[in-house]
């Protein structure tokens, strides 16, 4: 388990009462497992015309929602802060407190729907992907179920990394087991096929302290219908975002999208901060200490 004293906090922005409970207890594992503290947030959006220091004065259910959700994890051995942000919009409001505070990670709620063709996951979490400057991970707000199998997708992007951190953390707190799995087109070339196997390999032996660590390599022209169809054997898949072009529309890239869709399980999409200071967190956080 890493210094906490090496690791930035776990923000998560607070909307809906009705879903805050999947979400903070999320939060919670990853905290508990990371040993990091929790930043609760709620983020009251004040009109162009409004001065953002008369922004109480539009605060109504927020400090109750944010009590609500604090007592879901009263029980957790975690720092637990609650914050009320006032900004010109949801988005640049959880980009701002995760800038200004000590957060490496913004754990956000997704329905899973799309409403509009030009807006990929939500407006609000699509603009907290392109511009948060840490690490973010998107949840599917479905009813959790008990966590006993983790499917671990991997591909060698990126983002393979902070997902398997994810699928570890999770695995330990609820003693799941991991299935990692790599999925080959017939047109893949060899080069593509020995990186993922590489990928593979290397993830399996960077998870510790997981009960159980299954491989499997699969073989299919579509490598989201396989891991849909292989999602109906778990109760949650954890998958790395693949785009990595801030200008393209797709800012988590369209295979995380398909699955984060259409898995029969639930859904963690993670997109891994790049510089240079969240990647030694990262390493540090892997170090021993005595």
């Amino acid at each position: 388990m890493a210094d906490s004293s090496a690791r930035g906090s776990i923000l998560v922005p607070i909307a809906n009462p009705e879903t805050a409970d999947r979400l903070v207890s999320t939060a919670a594992d990853l905290a508990t497992d990371t040993e990091r503290a929790l930043e609760l947030l709620t983020v009251v959006e004040v009109p162009s015309q409004v001065p953002l220091s008369e922004g109480e004065r539009l605060v109504e259910d927020e400090r109750e929602v944010l009590e609500y959700a604090a007592d879901i994890v009263s029980d957790r051995p975690v720092e637990v802060t609650k914050r009320i942000r006032f900004a010109r919009s949801v988005s640049s409001g959880i980009c701002s407190a995760a800038a200004d505070q000590s957060v490496e990670t913004i754990l956000v709620g997704w329905r899973g729907n799309r409403r509009r063709r030009d807006i990929v996951l939500g407006s609000h979490i699509d603009e907290v992907l392109r511009e948060a400057p840490c690490d973010v991970l998107v949840k599917r707000m479905d009813d959790d179920e008990p966590i006993r199998e983790i499917l671990l997708p991997v591909a060698g992007g990126p983002n393979t990394e902070l997902a398997a951190d994810v699928a570890g953390s999770l695995a330990r707190v609820h003693e799941a087991a991991i299935h990692v799995v790599v999925v080959h087109s017939p047109g893949g070339t060899e080069r593509s096929r020995e990186e993922k196997e590489a990928a593979l390999a290397s993830v399996i032996g960077g998870l510790t302290g997981v009960p159980v660590i299954t491989q499997e390599i699969i073989e299919s022209e579509s490598v989201a219908d396989a891991l849909v169809d292989r999602s109906e054997a778990a109760d949650l898949v954890v998958l790395g975002a693949t785009s990595t072009d801030v200008f393209r529309r797709s800012v988590i890239g369209s295979l995380p999208e398909r699955v984060g869709r259409r898995a029969t399980s639930s859904v963690i999409m993670v997109k891994a901060n790049r510089t240079i200071r969240s990647r030694l967190r990262r390493l540090v956080s892997r170090l021993p200490f005595g």
